[in-house]
């Protein structure tokens, strides 16, 4: 089946080449969609900083050009903006979601597939306002989106996103919060008002997201906890991870599927008062089956999660960081007296990289078959240093991967990069 990449571009000195599109059989991967010239710098036709006055906003001529640059590379690698199945979207100012969303909306004709968006700290254009993923089926799949939800899961009124969605036989479910029908963080996922403690909050807000929001989504749309493919969190405060945990393993029984959880700084979500946003992909219940679980010996930041899950051709990894038995990897564990020997950065990059190795090589591919790597960093500073770890190579070829700035630290004193991998594996 079909492996091809679009759209080249070389960055920095030309030692780094970003594909933006990858089509790997049924589906196309876009990564890291910023408003840039070829070479990597915003583009000043765009941003236009000299009129700063001048309509529409800069962050809607963002997003259109943006989603002038996906239509053509979805249209070149055989699909179409009709049959974008999900978006993911990075800020690092509240005030560029709203005209993003009038963009959006235009973009795609009203039917807005499910959409994630979660405020940062840094993108790697500091002048640019978003970054932007996306997926789509290609056309020769024949896959058709089938929305399910509508009616019965609220969404903002100006987002106009899909909260849940069926292309093929895999399921989208959009970013969601333990809100309520008016937007609010809803009563039974917080400790009440004047109580210092009766339940622990982030278990609350935990429960009752996944309880009145994803299984309801999962349910609508004909699947269920045990065919989840992958989930994304984001957590606005990072010390609540073992807590988190603990509600997010007994929600599936003590076997997690693969997860990615990012830390980043409060509030950074549309219901200011929620502290966690989570999205999935499944399989439909029709086609479980067809679900292939990966198992191989890496040390995951869960110890009760599978590395990773691959259907329909799509390999679903796990958030992988450079860490084993609870702390950082032995290669980024510096001597306080002599710290002018190592890169910590680039140690925990390799391990992270190793591990991922194993996991595509479980999976009966390689990672010359990446479809998707985010790199969620400390500090963008690092990232270069990050990427270089890379097989030279693969690097060479081309890598569909965007870097965002999140909270610090990210977990544990001195860890310094998540990898969020999507891979190929036919």
């Amino acid at each position: 089946m079909t492996f091809q990449r679009y759209g080249a571009r070389r960055y920095g000195n030309g030692d780094i080449v970003h594909v933006p599109f990858v089509r790997a059989g049924n589906w196309v991967f876009g990564t890291g969609l910023r408003a840039v010239r070829p070479d990597g710098l915003g583009d000043p036709d765009v941003l236009r900083p000299d009129r700063p006055l001048g309509a529409p906003p800069r962050a809607q001529r963002e997003a259109q050009a943006i989603f002038d640059t996906m239509r053509r590379h979805l249209e070149e690698a055989g699909s179409g903006m009709d049959r974008v199945a999900r978006l993911d979207q990075y800020y690092p100012d509240a005030g560029c979601v709203d005209p993003y969303h009038v963009a959006r909306k235009r973009a795609l004709a009203g039917q807005v597939a499910p959409s994630t968006s979660v405020i940062v700290d840094r993108l790697l254009n500091l002048d640019v306002s978003m970054d932007v993923q996306v997926m789509a089926a290609t056309a020769d799949s024949g896959y058709r989106a089938q929305q399910a939800g509508t009616g019965k899961l609220n969404v903002p009124r100006t987002s106009g996103y899909a909260p849940c969605l069926r292309m093929g036989d895999m399921i989208f479910v959009a970013g969601q919060l333990a809100r309520d029908a008016g937007g609010n963080l809803a009563a039974e996922a917080r400790v009440p008002d004047g109580q210092m403690w009766n339940g622990t909050r982030i278990k609350l807000e935990t429960d009752y997201l996944v309880e009145k929001r994803l299984l309801p989504a999962l349910d609508a749309a004909g699947s269920r906890p045990d065919l989840v493919l992958k989930a994304q969190v984001y957590l606005s405060h990072g010390e609540d991870l073992p807590a988190f945990w603990q509600a997010w393993s007994r929600a599936f029984g003590g076997r997690v599927p693969p997860t990615t959880v990012v830390p980043v700084r409060h509030p950074a979500f549309g219901t200011r008062d929620a502290t966690l946003e989570v999205n999935l992909v499944a399989a439909h219940e029709s086609a479980a089956a067809r679900v292939r679980d990966i198992d191989c010996d890496v040390f995951l930041p869960g110890a009760d999660m599978l590395p990773a899950r691959v259907f329909d051709g799509v390999l679903f990894v796990a958030g992988l960081m450079g860490i084993e038995d609870g702390g950082l990897c032995a290669g980024a564990r510096v001597a306080a007296s002599a710290p002018f020997y190592d890169d910590p950065v680039h140690a925990q990059m390799r391990d992270i990289l190793d591990k991922a190795a194993a996991i595509f090589a479980a999976a009966g591919t390689d990672l010359g078959r990446v479809t998707r790597a985010l790199h969620f960093h400390s500090d963008l500073g690092d990232f270069r240093r990050g990427y270089m770890a890379w097989d030279p190579a693969l690097r060479g070829a081309g890598l569909p991967f965007s870097a965002i700035q999140v909270a610090d630290p990210l977990f544990l004193a001195g860890g310094a990069v998540i990898l969020d991998l999507w891979g190929y594996a036919p």
